[in-house]
Parts: C-alpha cells; structure tokens; sequence
C-alpha cells in the first residue's frame, strides 16, 4: 500500500527537476518556440496550384501556424517585400511525366515548384527562395485490359502532399532561433 504511493511521490519529484537539469539542445540561446505570424499562403490559380495549398493549409495547421489565403493571376504582380506579412508563395509548379517503356512500363512523376520564402527576421525583411522538387516512381502493366491507370491519380496526391509537407518543413526551419557560438575553451596539451 506505501510503495505505490512512494513511486507516484517520486516520479512526480523527478519531473518537475527535470526542466531545471537544463534539458535542452545545446549551441541555442534561445528556447525552441516558434513565433510566427500569421502566414499569407500566395498561389497561382489552377488545379495543382489548389491540390498543393490546401495541403500546405493541413501541414502549417498541424504546426498551430494561422494561415490566410491569396490567389494570383499571371498578369498581376506581386507588392514589394517590405509591405507583405510573413508569407510563402508558389509559383511555377509542374508535373512531369517520364516512361521508360517495356513489358512493363516504368513512370516517373516529378512535381517541382518555385517558392519563395518572407519572413521578417530582426525586424528586417528576409526573402529566400528555393526550387523544390519531389518524384516517385511505378511501374504500368499495358497489357491489361483496363484503360485508366489509377495508380498515377494516387501517385499525384502522395506528390502534392510531399510537395507541401516540404514546403512546410522549410518555413518552420527558417523561422526557428539561429546558432550563436558559445566561445569555447581551448585544451592545452602538456609538453612531454
């Protein structure tokens, strides 16, 4: 009867030491939180263009980052980057097609999109943009009878999906603390 007590008493005193044995990751000055505001999300109109927002729209959500929708047209262009909140926006994003064809044809899908990354870092603007790209692959029997290939339809929303999930990883990465160098002390080895 005390022992399932004691073990509740001191599990609970070994948790609340455990923040202050400075459990954290070294090299940061700062806590790893993340405080971001609320991101404009800037995307062409056209189908790939929506599949890959709206999973963008999941990812951050999961990420407790507040989102506000923007669509662009081609002829329009886009404000200058000191006068945009915090925003990601999409442009150029394609889906190819390679076969390789056989008895059985091999297809490689490879969705690539143009993104451009704004933050304000220090109270400064900051604009990165980066070409992102991900592909998979399958392999299409011709030889039967069926003449839809559902497989690649699968194949579309796991790259639009991973398109987004990449996109996200980015933005959050960007946003984290930056590594200051903590000035280290030099060993000196003893003369022999």
């Amino acid at each position: 009867m005390n022992k399932p007590f004691l073990r509740i008493i001191l599990s609970s005193v070994l948790l609340t030491q455990l923040p202050a044995c400075g459990f954290h990751l070294r090299g940061y000055d700062a806590p790893m939180s993340q405080n971001i505001p609320t991101t404009e999300l800037i995307f062409n109109n056209t189908p790939e263009a929506y599949a890959v927002k709206n999973s963008l729209k999941k990812q951050l959500h999961q990420l407790s980052i507040n989102t506000q929708d923007r669509v662009i047209d081609k002829n329009t262009t886009t404000q200058s980057n000191t006068t945009l909140p915090a925003s990601i926006e999409v442009k150029n994003i394609r889906l190819q097609n390679y076969q390789l064809r056989g008895i059985l044809t091999e297809i490689r899908m490879v969705l690539s999109a143009e993104v451009t990354y704004r933050a304000i870092e220090n109270g400064q603007p900051r604009t990165l943009t980066n070409t992102i790209q991900v592909q998979r692959s399958y392999q299409y029997d011709q030889g039967v009878v069926a003449t839809d290939n559902p497989q690649a339809e699968q194949i579309k929303v796991w790259l639009y999906d991973n398109l987004a999930q990449r996109i996200a990883d980015q933005y959050v990465a960007l946003s984290l603390p930056k590594i200051t160098k903590l000035p280290t002390a030099t060993t000196r080895q003893p003369n022999r």
